[in-house]
């Protein structure tokens, strides 16, 4: 296609076409404002913006970013309606992700993105501006452009972490973790800017205004996927707000409503669930039970089914807070009789309401209709308000327990594990199903009955958890029941014979004589161990009972385990074995003889030598706690070690010199070498420094950060209790019960060896030396406080101290005889052997 000029030539289109316009650089732009021939023309300086953002559709470069910083402040400063257009085309081109040319550009210009985004801070609402100030025709642009900043990237980390799900790397951290403590660019520049503040203000004030409430909200779900800036947001209180976006939503299915809780709960992922201490107040909590019962009078769909669970976890975090509970117990004022329910009252009244609809009742009627179904969010809903009601209850709050027992609770949960039941509450569960609510029922029963106990024994829980535990065969079962029935057998002396009348007894002494391990592993003989052991303790009438049922002989062939002073696994199962021993059997004779006659005590001391040194406190008081009884000596005199044949006195010496080396107690040739401090050499307190204190503190410190990196961690609870043990057993001196043992038998009841005959003259004036050293640092305490002792104290503490002094030189005295005479006897068999060698070569 051509046209024609009046000469008759023709020519193309595109030569008649007016010509492109040369691209503005952002220098140009920025010159126009400081211009003196373009400063006014605010409609030329936007048509400039515009015209160069379209220039950089694809996104602004990092190079540009003070010059853009530049342009967009000098923009918002003028405030005319002439250059809102250029603004708007700014954040629009600005939502797009910035381009770096260079590898550079990243350390140079990235870092100035935070000042970029202060630059937007007057469009945002703030209550400490003016109104004829705010341009609020620009806040939503802004709000999108915010949005899109710190939404980028997290689309593609939330595919790699789908990619990491899938590979189950355990190792290393995940993507959103990765995200979580690191951010990306955009969201560590957002957390460097001053906008948080300003963000909540605009939420707050667009609060009922969804078509800016929304793009708010998905910024700020975005943001707190970064822990540090989470925390800046629920440093100003976001969490609150967000429950009353929640409040003012008519429709409880909204999309902002779901979009509210998103940001709850990765709120309390990223910050902790103290971030939710805000919510404790008044109206917060009335406005959540208004909502909670709505959605349980209209909530009939699936979705519903799930925002009512994500309402009972929020529920069950702030029941753990002591203000909080405070509200749900508290009745609201009302004239009306039927609005006096408090909100502990409607949650007791939604965890009973089938149960005790169908109390007695087999089957389904039409006049019988459950108020929930089957399905895994109405299980989810039983488990999480039953565990949220356990909260309230852990708390000892009296009103809280005064409202439980009141209500059908405990007998709801005894519905479930009650073997003689038949209600159609239970029976309409599967079986996998009934199982999973059986095995939460008895963990919450087990934790409710420390607190509710007379309640429970009431409404016949003691009978009911006994029949159970006969009848089950389900592992996971009988361990849920013996934890509970281990919290019950802590009370006092009336309780425990309760619980024994049940007949529980019966079923522990059974498991323990089982030795299938299938049926009854470690886990489950430890727990019965411990169950009899707190039973018998300080109870005589137990203690009969556990004598009468033949079980002595268990405790004997449990301490026969070749396992059980070796294996770590049997670590805490041993703990709970001479625990067993301590409270069932010794400090009574009739059990005592038995077991002495059963050769328990040789069981014992072959323990005691093959034991970790975790469980040699508590065996050698045990052993110590039997020598009170005259018939155990002869038992003790008799016994020779089947591996290595030394009698108990040298195995007690052998102890003692393991001790003597733990504390750093040196000899010379079997013989003491510090008289003033012959126990505890490392202990004088005349070496202190305050360095070593320093020391002491700095290992004090650093053993309680460890103790709590293991309860953070997955190192499981066993680990950790076998180490505290292992911990607190090391604070303790063993020769002090090794003396208590001796001292009851008698230090020259077995025949030993010279060395060991020159510890046993220390061993025998083990508390006179402690009481020499003891003196000494009283001494030491003085005179470092500068207290001057009565003329008469101080002649008692010198005296003292002298006679320690001189019982540890007749201590030395004595070995040293011993070490002469023992070389006076080596000397004399070898002359002997030299001298029947001269004789044969002679005769030869």
């Amino acid at each position: 296609m051509s046209t024609h000029t009046k000469l008759g030539f023709s020519r193309s289109l595109k030569e008649v076409s007016p010509p492109q316009k040369e691209n503005l650089s952002i220098q140009q732009v920025l010159e126009m404002f400081h211009s003196p021939y373009t400063e006014q023309l605010t409609d030329r300086k936007s048509e400039a913006i515009v015209r160069f953002c379209r220039q950089r559709s694809g996104g602004f470069l990092l190079e540009e970013m003070q010059e853009l910083i530049e342009i967009l402040r000098l923009s918002i400063a003028e405030n005319n309606e002439l250059m809102q257009p250029a603004i708007q085309k700014i954040c629009e081109t600005a939502s797009v992700p910035f381009i770096k040319l260079r590898t550079s550009d990243q350390l140079k210009f990235v870092p100035k993105l935070s000042e970029f985004l202060d630059t937007l801070k007057p469009i945002l609402y703030s209550p400490q501006q003016e109104s004829s100030s705010q341009q609020p025709e620009l806040r939503m642009p802004v709000i999108k452009f915010l949005k899109c900043f710190a939404e980028e990237g997290i689309s593609e980390i939330m595919k790699e972490e789908a990619s990491f799900e899938q590979q189950k790397k355990q190792t290393e951290l995940s993507p959103l973790q990765h995200l979580l403590k690191n951010g990306t660019r955009n969201l560590r520049a957002l957390n460097q800017s001053n906008l948080i503040e300003n963000i909540i203000f605009t939420m707050q004030h667009y609060s009922k205004q969804y078509e800016y409430l929304l793009p708010l909200l998905e910024l700020i779900s975005s943001c707190i996927l970064y822990r540090d800036l989470a925390a800046k947001f629920s440093n100003f209180g976001i969490l609150k707000d967000i429950v009353y976006v929640i409040f003012e939503c008519e429709d409880f299915r909204s999309y902002i409503v779901k979009s509210c809780f998103e940001i709850i709960w990765n709120t309390i992922e990223a910050v902790g669930v103290a971030s939710i201490k805000l919510f404790a107040v008044e109206d917060i909590i009335s406005g959540l039970k208004k909502l909670f019962e709505n959605i349980m009078k209209q909530g009939y769909k699936l979705e519903d089914k799930c925002l009512r669970n994500e309402i009972l976890i929020l529920l069950n975090y702030l029941m753990r807070d002591e203000k909080a509970l405070q509200y749900f117990v508290d009745k609201p004022q009302a004239h009306s009789i039927q609005q006096q329910t408090n909100f502990l009252e409607v949650l007791l009244f939604y965890a009973t309401i089938d149960e005790v609809t169908f109390y007695n009742e087999p089957i389904r009627t039409n006049q019988l209709k459950a108020f929930f179904g089957t399905t895994s969010e109405d299980l989810e809903f039983k488990k999480l308000i039953w565990s949220g009601i356990l909260t309230a209850v852990q708390s000892g709050n009296q009103a809280v327990l005064e409202a439980v027992k009141e209500s059908p609770f405990i007998v709801t949960l005894l519905l479930y594990i009650d073997p003689l039941a038949n209600s159609y509450a239970v029976n309409r569960w599967s079986p996998p199903q009934k199982k999973e609510i059986q095995l939460h029922c008895l963990g919450i029963l087990g934790n409710a009955i420390v607190y509710l106990k007379d309640d429970f024994y009431e409404k016949n829980g003691l009978f009911c958890l006994t029949k159970f535990l006969t009848n089950t065969q389900e592992l996971d079962h009988k361990e849920r029941c013996l934890k509970a029935f281990n919290n019950a057998s802590e009370f006092e002396q009336n309780y425990k014979i309760k619980i024994c009348d049940e007949g529980v007894m019966d079923n522990l002494i059974e498991f323990l004589q089982n030795e299938n391990d299938n049926d009854n592993p470690l886990k489950i003989k430890e727990l019965c161990f411990s169950i009899i052991s707190n039973l018998c303790k300080e109870c005589n009438k137990n203690k009969k009972l556990f004598r009468q049922k033949g079980a002595v002989e268990l405790m004997v062939n449990a301490l026969k385990n070749p396992n059980l002073g070796t294996s770590a696994r049997y670590a805490l199962y041993a703990v709970s074995v001479l625990d067993c021993l301590w409270n069932t059997i010794l400090g009574n004779r009739k059990s005592e003889a038995i077991f002495l006659d059963s050769e328990g005590l040789y069981v014992l001391l072959e323990f005691l030598e093959t034991c970790d040194d975790m469980h040699k406190k508590l065996t050698l008081s045990c052993l110590s706690y039997l020598m009170e009884n005259p018939k155990a000596i002869p038992y003790f005199c008799d016994w020779n070690s089947p591996k290595t044949m030394i009698n108990s006195t040298q195995l007690l010496v052998k102890i003692y010199v393991a001790e003597d080396q733990r504390f750093g107690v040196k000899y010379s040739d079997g013989i003491v070498m510090n008289k003033l401090r012959p126990l505890n050499p490392q202990n004088d307190p005349s070496l202190r420094s305050t360095n070593q204190q320093g020391d002491h503190k700095t290992k004090h410190l650093k053993s309680l950060r460890i103790q709590q990196e293991d309860l953070e961690s997955d190192v499981g609870s066993e680990a950790y209790l076998v180490r505290r043990i292992t911990e607190k057993s090391a604070e303790y001196d063993l020769r002090a019960i090794v003396f208590a043992i001796l001292y009851r038998t008698g230090f020259d009841k077995n025949e030993l060896l010279p060395n060991e005959k020159q510890m046993v003259e220390v061993i025998q004036l083990y508390p006179h030396f402690k009481i020499g050293e003891i003196w000494r640092e009283i001494k030491y305490d003085l005179e470092q406080d500068k207290i001057k002792p009565t003329s008469d104290d101080y002649h008692w503490l010198m005296t003292s101290i002298e006679e320690s002094e001189e019982l540890v030189m007749n201590c030395m005295n004595t070995q040293g005889l011993i070490a002469r005479e023992f070389r006076k006897v080596q000397e004399e068999e070898l002359t002997k052997f030299y001298d029947i060698i001269r004789s044969n070569k002679l005769t030869k």
